[in-house]
């Protein structure tokens, strides 16, 4: 039998494998790329049917996610009324339902949901729909042309959204709620009401606590039968009670499902190798809520998609986003943001009556969730960043009810970005102490070369990092010649060093050492061996239990193979001391550091700036920065070769946060624009785009980023030996610098000096001290 090799074969044809595919190769994947898709269209906006296709109001082709042209040019296959029938994981393989044979490398499932089977009396009758696909809505749209009575069964998000859209159709409607209440889902009676009276408003007829028993009818449904006995006459029903996952193709593969819904883990990677998961057939781990969760939404389709192919391409992201949740029923659009469950406090936040209200939802002063309708967008997205990173709000929580009160007031994280600059690290030990000793800590430290050891230490021993780190750099430190006059003591220490190394960092390859093969020098792929400071940072840095920490560890490095500076994290990795070494690992001084196989050399060579690491890991909104530069930005012109060298090292390696000016005014200039043709829309309709959640994320600034910069300044006559300078005199020199530095730049009152910096990272006038 032959099989078809396919590189990433996409097993779904839904929102979350069109992403897939869109991200795949917008991320540069050259290879085949096969969605299988059990519809007879292409992937489409799957929102759209209970609302604007239903009611006429878009065709088609305008609730497609891609053209059939765009598929063609990006060299995408949709092979469509075709699933998958089995998927044997050990030998890769899946067997279609017309008979192809596959067989992938990376293999991402996102087969979605089903409408669960309608289990009662009379269930077959003609007139009975559920709505999932493009043609469950013709069939509906159809019958409601010809209906004049319609029920919809299940008072949920769909139920209601559907129910609406028929009444604009001109049916009479009755909404059937077998629970107390309707969008049961929203954790709150008071909104519950309002949609109550709100579709009563509209003409529609609301019945609660009272589930549907029976259809009846000869051919077509004629009367619904409640569990009270109630007979409701309707030529057409609609039933939303919910959905079931479209998993049982994988019974034997070997995937763990949950359920029935596949589970995996942060990266959405499941228990087989080479093989992911996204969207609503998902039981994922959420390191947001701490707690394994599935959610049937259009917008966790969006970026599970999305995230699920970068990590085909081996990006190693994990899901740690908050869910949004929009839905529009009638002419109100509003959203659900996080896990409204399991709460114990909650905080209205402006009128319903105006339609401009927030409720959060609280679980130990912590936001958990919000509902937004009407509410500025900006207030949204500040609002997405208290929850993700569960901000606690106990101090200013009374001003979260006051619609004027400014949420971006209400700090997020504290970061920590160290430089890579060798034995100069000493002066990040020095900040370290300064910083705590004014009650600052982090809660990401980002490292690169040297200042991914010191993190990994910061991480290692969160709130109380100064001592770990101080006797570190006192086991680093090498013994100058006393009485010599200083430039003299620096150039016999700095020979030493490079003759002989640094015992506990790294040591040269010309001397012999015991227990190690001796290696030709032609064969060296570095002068020294770093194999030391593994050990000296195991005494320090207890790597299992990173994972853990209160302070997250983001490290960079280069892949020696791509040239790509990829991050490791803490929250992510299972981090060794390979993972950090790797990330000083500077050539030709040292060899690669090979980490899963791969080999790596020191961040630096690509980017001295790991805060880049952090708004791509951890995201921009809400963050106070503190940033160690151990390179001046600005310096007298060089007047002799060796100064020229270290000039050379110093505009290379010194610290760049992403300024882009232009593109954040280019930014500006969308919305305004956006913002103009909005006007240009009907009232209502422009409210509820503004609900969206794309609208929202595009168009909202989340709360600003503060940064703070310690740079280093050395004297003018410092020597190009300044960064493998590890004497003690040295050491104890930059330690004092940085540790004076920040006393002086925040005072004795122990205030922080920040300064506004762009969300998107670019920048702005910042804190500067040298």
């Amino acid at each position: 039998m032959t099989y078809q090799q396919i590189d990433f074969l996409l097993i779904g044809g839904g929102l979350a494998s069109a992403k897939a595919a869109e991200t795949l190769r917008r991320e540069g994947a050259t290879g085949s790329i096969l969605i299988l898709s059990a519809e007879s269209t292409l992937p489409y906006q799957r929102p759209a049917l209970s609302k604007r296709y239903l009611l006429g109001h878009a065709d088609a082709e305008q609730i497609l996610v891609h053209s059939a042209q765009y598929y063609g040019e990006q060299e995408i296959e949709v092979a469509l009324e075709t699933t998958a029938v089995s998927v044997d994981t050990v030998r890769q393989q899946v067997e279609t339902s017309t008979g192809r044979q596959l067989r992938y490398e990376k293999l991402l499932i996102a087969t979605g949901a089903s409408p669960r089977p309608v289990a009662l009396p009379g269930a077959s009758l003609q007139g009975i729909h559920t709505l999932r696909s493009r043609d469950d809505c013709d069939a509906i749209r159809q019958h409601a042309s010809k209906a004049k009575h319609a029920v919809v069964v299940g008072g949920s998000f769909l139920g209601m959204e559907v129910a609406m859209s028929l009444r604009d159709l001109g049916l009479d409607v009755t909404i059937v709620e077998g629970d107390d209440r309707l969008l049961r889902h929203l954790e709150s009676m008071t909104l519950s009401d309002f949609f109550r009276q709100y579709a009563q408003q509209r003409g529609a007829s609301v019945v609660l606590d009272d589930p549907v028993v029976a259809f009846h009818g000869k051919r077509k449904v004629g009367e619904v039968e409640t569990r009270a006995g109630a007979r409701l006459p309707c030529d057409l029903v609609v039933v939303c009670t919910g959905v079931e996952p479209a998993t049982r193709f994988l019974e034997g593969s070997g995937i763990a499902l949950e359920d029935g819904r596949i589970v995996v883990d942060d990266l959405l990677a499941t228990n087989v190798p080479n093989v992911w998961a996204a969207g609503d057939a998902t039981s994922f781990h959420d390191p947001v809520f701490a707690r394994r969760r599935h959610i049937e939404h259009w917008d966790n389709a969006v970026k599970q998609g999305r995230l699920a192919a970068l990590n085909m391409l081996g990006r190693r992201m994990r899901y740690d986003q908050v869910s949004y949740f929009f839905c529009e029923v009638g002419d109100i659009g509003f959203d659900v943001l996080g896990a409204p469950e399991d709460t114990d406090e909650w905080i209205a936040r402006g009128s319903l009556d105006e339609r401009s209200f927030a409720l959060f939802y609280l679980k130990g002063s912590v936001p958990r969730a919000v509902f937004s309708l009407g509410r500025p967008a900006d207030e949204t997205r500040v609002a997405e960043g208290l929850i993700r990173y569960r901000t606690n709000v106990l101090p200013q929580k009374a001003k979260l009810g006051d619609p004027g009160f400014a949420l971006d007031q209400l700090a997020t994280q504290t970061v920590l970005v160290l430089q890579g600059g060798g034995a100069l690290g000493a002066f990040e030990c020095g900040v370290v102490k300064a910083l705590e000793e004014h009650q600052i800590f982090p809660d990401i430290v980002a490292g690169i070369s040297i200042g991914a050891l010191n993190g990994a230490i910061v991480a290692g021993n969160p709130r109380d990092a100064t001592a770990a780190l101080e006797a570190f750099w006192s086991e680093l430190q090498v013994a100058s010649p006393p009485m010599l006059p200083e430039p003299l003591r620096r150039s016999v220490t700095a020979m030493q060093i490079l003759q002989y190394g640094v015992p506990k960092f790294f040591r040269p390859r010309w001397l012999p050492s015991f227990g190690e093969p001796w290696v030709a020098p032609w064969n060296w792929t570095g002068f020294y061996d770093t194999s030391p400071m593994k050990q000296l940072l195991a005494k320090y840095v207890d790597f299992g239990a990173l994972k853990h920490s209160p302070v997250r560890l983001v490290v960079g490095a280069v892949n020696v193979l791509t040239g790509e500076l990829e991050a490791f994290d803490s929250y992510v990795d299972d981090l060794t001391p390979d993972h950090v070494l790797a990330s000083g690992s500077l050539p030709p001084g040292f060899s690669w550091t090979f980490v899963d196989g791969k080999p790596y050399w020191d961040g630096g060579v690509v980017s001295n700036s790991p805060l880049d690491l952090v708004i791509d890991r951890c995201g921009p909104d809400g963050k106070r920065v503190f940033i160690v530069d151990l390179f001046a930005g600005e310096k007298a012109l060089p007047s002799n070769m060796m100064e020229i060298m270290a000039r050379r090292d110093e505009i290379v390696y010194s610290e760049r946060v992403r300024s882009d000016l232009r593109t954040r005014e280019l930014k500006d200039a969308y919305r305004s624009l956006i913002e103009s043709i909005l006007q240009e829309v009907e009232p209502a309709e422009r409210d509820k785009i503004r609900q969206r959640p794309r609208y929202i994320q595009l168009m909202g600034d989340g709360a600003k980023m503060s940064i703070t910069r310690f740079v280093r300044k050395g004297p003018s006559d410092e020597p190009s030996s300044r960064d493998y300078d590890f004497s003690d005199v040295s050491i104890r020199s930059n330690q004092a610098q940085g540790y004076a530095l920040v006393k002086d730049m925040l005072g004795a009152a122990g205030e922080t000096i920040v300064a506004a910096a762009e969300p998107d990272g670019a920048r702005a006038p910042d804190t500067v001290a040298r």
